[in-house]
């Protein structure tokens, strides 16, 4: 990204205006680790100096994106000297196209980096704090998956092209028709990186017809680590490498913590730290920061409450557009006043009859 910036932008630049630019460092999330990197924080600092006019995030930095563009908002950044870069494979690059769209600002790049959408919204784990409630889900719930292809289908209308698109539940493994997901997945957004986020206990009875819809169209496995897996994680393990499915899994989950509160806080900060609000979410024919609105019915019933829920963005609206849908997604929801970083508690299974201190802090 640098050379390209340097090399290909400057003399697209230079050829028009007489100028050229330079990269002076790489921002990262978190503590600088080797010459030439920054912090956020630092970045702040020396582009309300003046001394740094814009940052361009390469398409390969997929679901930290929107982590790092909350924090930059964060630390007064304005969004628009915020760019997206150019996908960096080699495929992409040679394109006669390319050359055209090296940097695009944020807003009005038709990119997203992240998506996530349920499949199921019961488990067959169920564990104690569950940010998406799953427990709570009285009986099987199953997306839609007629509506879900349609809703897809618009969103692409102003999203032409995803980083990482992460199919979730509740368990996705339990639904029978996930490969119909991930095959529509694939088909819409040729480039993205496909994921099925899975507590893996399910994983070793996979249907042969799954299994090759997951090789064809390079799906890989996230997996959830929870201790029942302990027992069977090597087999597991062993299971995927002879399919030859790619997976990742987590270190052993031991804790969570509890996101929960019943009063709502009345800053706003929050929503630009917090991880969750970096995962877009797709359901029925909306899309928000994060899964919350669509999922917090279940608490509400549950115990007989009122927070807030079916915000986000409306697909269908008239007058959206692509600016319109990514500034949008930046703005905290009512339903981020009821969430709190939480306190942290050891992992277990909740029981058939949960109680509201199971979820709130």
């Amino acid at each position: 990204m640098k050379d390209i910036l340097e090399r290909e932008y400057s003399e697209m630049l230079e050829q028009d205006s007489g100028e050229r630019v330079s990269v002076d460092a790489f921002v990262v999330l978190g503590s600088p680790q080797s010459e030439g990197e920054i912090s956020v924080q630092e970045f702040g600092r020396r582009y309300a100096a003046q001394e740094m006019a814009a940052i361009v995030i390469p398409k390969e930095y997929y679901m930290q994106q929107n982590e790092l563009v909350l924090a930059l908002l964060r630390a007064g950044v304005d969004v628009q000297d915020i760019y997206d870069g150019i996908r960096l494979s080699e495929e992409v690059r040679k394109r006669p196209e390319a050359v055209a769209s090296l940097i695009t600002p944020i807003l009005s790049d038709p990119y997203l980096p992240y998506l996530e959408f349920h499949v199921a919204d019961h488990c067959n784990l169920n564990c104690k704090y569950c940010t998406h409630y799953s427990p709570l889900v009285a009986k099987p719930v199953f997306t839609d998956y007629e509506k879900f292809e349609a809703d897809l289908q618009q969103l692409r209308k102003y999203i032409a092209d995803i980083g990482v698109i992460r199919i979730l539940g509740g368990e996705p493994l339990l639904n029978p028709e996930l490969g119909r997901y991930i095959e529509l997945a694939r088909k819409l957004y040729p480039a993205a990186v496909v994921t099925v986020v899975t507590n893996g206990l399910l994983i070793d009875r996979m249907e042969p017809e799954l299994i090759g819809i997951m090789q064809r169209n390079l799906a890989f496995f996230h997996i959830s680590y929870y201790p029942p897996l302990q027992e069977r994680v090597q087999e597991i393990q062993r299971f995927l490498y002879e399919q030859k499915i790619p997976y990742t899994i987590t270190p052993m989950i031991t804790e969570f913590n509890k996101t929960q509160t019943l009063t709502p806080r009345g800053e706003e900060d929050f929503f630009y730290s917090c991880f969750q609000a970096s995962c877009t979410c797709l359901h029925e024919g909306r899309v928000a920061p994060c899964y919350a609105p669509f999922t917090t019915k279940y608490f509400n019933q549950a115990f007989d409450r009122k927070l807030p829920v079916d915000e986000g963005i409306d697909l269908y609206d008239e007058t959206l557009h692509t600016a319109m849908l990514k500034a949008l997604l930046l703005i905290p929801m009512e339903r981020c006043r009821y969430c709190v970083a939480g306190s942290s508690c050891p992992w277990e299974i909740v029981g058939k009859h949960s109680v509201l201190e199971d979820w709130v802090e």
